[in-house]
């Protein structure tokens, strides 16, 4: 009938109207998808204290339904937010926000690179993506900008100053954003350019929204149509989580957005089924997420943290909403605090590993104090030994996550390493089994790879490479745990593993067998060993079984945080001001030293001080032995204050037996373990 009907028009008057069509048919949607009627038919006007917005909708009076839900919205008195987070308005006149004052100018600063629009923000930009861009490709820019950072710089500064304007600029992005950037309906939106990747709409109604809401409430500008406005947001935020989920850390924020919109808004008629859904999603991954022994499946500390606070959102709500969670919630969470304890580094951080740099715990150890007051080793650590008991032992051993802490005590100039033997992890992964990292006397020493920006470069290839990580290199082909079945990044059991700890030594030891290179080849079985004696140095063993009878060239690398590193035959030390480590290797043919190398890429670190994409070399001794059969390699790491010399001058592993010399010819030996799964703890 269509076609009938435009084939009888005039040519010119049929191309007007495909013109006509085709602008309709093309023309973007615009959210919100709720309209009035339909946001105020999800209420429960049935409660008493929305009477007055019951009686506007039963005359069909939207500006007066829309007034009376706001006006009931500014004034109820439960759910509140935080007190600590509503400072009276007005507080600190005088107050600058630099991230308030640019975002007036629509400028803004997403994962560390600004951007200015123009007058029309456009949500779905990205800068890294323009032909001409200066910067790798890296789609977290649009992503992480629809996080919201912006609002809450000013919903501060609203706070502090009271004046109007900055509610003025987050009531026109608020339009802006909710207009432009509809909620999908099929399916959820997680590619390239999206505003409504699940994560991010968790991480906005979990721990954006909500604040910048409350603080902007009694703002002039904040009126009826944008209180409504983004209440209809929270509910299609709502609608979209109950509906689309994903797995791992993006779960757990997804859920503890969708916990917030229903405890927070508890007037709607679906918000006990968000809290329910929310609140089962989060207690089922406890348990599915987390190991036994605390640390979260992703194996990446950073993330770790990330689960942490997306786990206490519900419990950290129940003072202000009245809601409350599971009676072992709390306690499920405890061993998530132990990881934190026990792994972190003397000067309070995380260990690096994975996706992760070394994030400060302090904050997480505070609130584990609070929870667990029966914790004195938490209130210790939270208080810097002014309370509590220190914890009662240093050394320990993650047998799920394959992590091995060893470490002289609990000051923060304490002597600390950290051997990675556990399995790939579930995400954020690094090609990096049997790496270790040092610490001593306040100072990182031995480092690897770490995070860095999550773009196209070949800078983010390298510190996912084996060659980023203090690991051994066969012929040249790093380790190649991707190629293994996905079943096996995460484990049931632990993997077989060493682990003794006493008052005269620690003993690790783990074991790499998967592939080799490209094609995954298990050319070579690698066990190592690492040794703690007390209280003054490190050895590591690395044995290397090939499966032929072939010679096999191995690359031993160490990554060194100094500016440069001296060699004495096998002997490699660190030049630094204060701390230094010294190398002493017995069996490898020869070691050089790879600084700030570009082809291959060898010898760099990310380093965040140095803004977005940073990057600094560093040297990287790299002792090599080519020979066929078993191959043993035994290294003395000896961390000293200044100039101070190694006092070890030999070391050799055999039958279970270690024996040193010292510089002043004493002998020493201790007897350990050579069989793997013996420890339990």
């Amino acid at each position: 009938m269509k076609n009938h009907f435009l084939s009888a028009m005039k040519p010119a008057v049929r191309v007007l109207m495909l013109l006509a069509i085709a602008s309709v048919s093309c023309a973007a949607e615009l959210g919100p998808r709720l309209n009035d009627a339909a946001l105020f038919q999800l209420l429960d006007v049935s409660r008493p204290e929305l009477a007055a917005v019951k009686s506007a909708i039963e005359k069909s009076d939207w500006p007066a339904a829309k007034h009376a839900f706001a006006d009931y919205l500014r004034t109820r008195r439960q759910p509140q937010w935080f007190a600590a987070d509503l400072p009276p308005v007005g507080h600190a006149k005088t107050r600058r926000s630099v991230g308030a004052d640019q975002a007036l100018e629509h400028r803004f600063r997403s994962i560390g690179i600004e951007w200015k629009f123009g007058e029309q923000i456009d949500w779905g930009f990205n800068p890294t993506t323009q032909p001409d861009s200066k910067w790798p490709r890296n789609h977290e820019w649009t992503w992480q900008l629809s996080r919201h950072a912006m609002w809450a710089d000013l919903s501060n500064a609203y706070r502090a100053t009271g004046d109007e304007k900055y509610a003025r600029e987050f009531v026109a992005e608020l339009q802006s954003w909710v207009r432009d950037c509809p909620v999908p309906m099929a399916k959820p939106a997680n590619g390239a350019f999206s505003k409504w990747r699940t994560i991010e709409a968790g991480i906005r109604t979990g721990w954006v929204w909500p604040e910048v809401f409350f603080r902007f409430l009694p703002a002039k500008s904040f009126d009826d149509e944008a209180v409504v406005l983004m209440v209809k947001s929270f509910v299609e935020h709502a609608q979209y989580l109950t509906k689309f989920h994903m797995t791992g850390n993006w779960l757990t924020m997804e859920a503890n957005g969708l916990y917030h919109v229903g405890a927070l808004f508890p007037e709607f008629k679906d918000a006990k089924l968000w809290r329910d859904t929310a609140i089962e999603r989060l207690y089922r991954e406890l348990d599915a997420q987390v190991y036994p022994d605390g640390a979260q499946i992703e194996l990446a500390p950073g993330y770790h943290g990330v689960t942490v606070r997306s786990f206490l959102g519900p419990l950290e709500l129940v003072p202000v909403t009245g809601f409350e969670v599971p009676k072992d919630y709390l306690a499920k969470m405890e061993k998530m605090f132990d990881y934190f304890l026990y792994s972190m580094q003397p000067d309070r951080t995380t260990p690096p590993l994975n996706d992760s740099g070394a994030g400060r715990v302090l904050s997480f150890i505070g609130q584990a104090a609070g929870l667990f007051p029966q914790r004195e080793d938490f209130r210790w650590v939270a208080k810097d030994g002014k309370e509590g008991n220190a914890p009662e032992h240093a050394s320990h051993r993650f047998p799920y996550a394959g992590q091995f802490i060893l470490r002289s005590g609990w000051e923060r100039e304490a002597k600390w390493l950290c051997l990675d033997g556990g399995p790939f992890g579930y995400g954020h992964q690094h090609e990096d089994k049997l790496s270790v990292i040092l610490s001593a006397f306040g100072k990182p020493l031995l480092v690897e790879g770490g995070v860095y920006t999550y773009d196209a470069s070949t800078w983010r290839s390298y510190v996912l490479s084996s060659r980023a990580h203090n690991v051994v290199l066969v012929d040249g082909l790093e380790q190649n745990r991707h190629a293994a079945p996905r079943e096996t990044y995460v484990v049931k059991t632990p993997l077989p593993a060493i682990w003794e700890t006493n008052a005269t030594f620690d003993h690790a030891a783990a074991r790499y067998e998967e592939g080799w290179g490209p094609k995954a080849e298990r050319l070579v079985k690698q066990t190592r060993q690492v040794f703690f004696v007390k209280p003054d140095f490190f050895v590591i063993v690395d044995e290397l079984e090939p499966a032929d009878d072939q010679p096999h060239t191995y690359e031993a690398l160490f990554h060194l945080d100094t500016p440069d590193a001296g060699v004495d035959g096998l002997r490699v030390a660190t030049q630094n001001k204060g701390p230094n480590l010294t190398l002493l290797a017995f069996g490898p043919d020869s070691v050089r030293i790879v600084k700030g190398q570009k082809d291959p890429v060898q010898g760099w670190l990310p380093d965040s001080a140095l803004g977005y994409g940073g990057i600094r070399p560093i040297p990287a001794a790299i002792y090599s032995k080519r020979a066929t059969g078993k191959v043993e390699m035994v290294y003395v790491l000896a961390p000293t204050l200044g100039t101070a010399a190694c006092a070890v001058t030999g070391a050799t592993v055999a039958d279970g037996t270690m024996r040193w010399q010292l510089a002043d010819g004493t002998k020493k030996e201790i007897r350990f373990q050579t069989e793997f799964n013996v420890a339990k703890k």
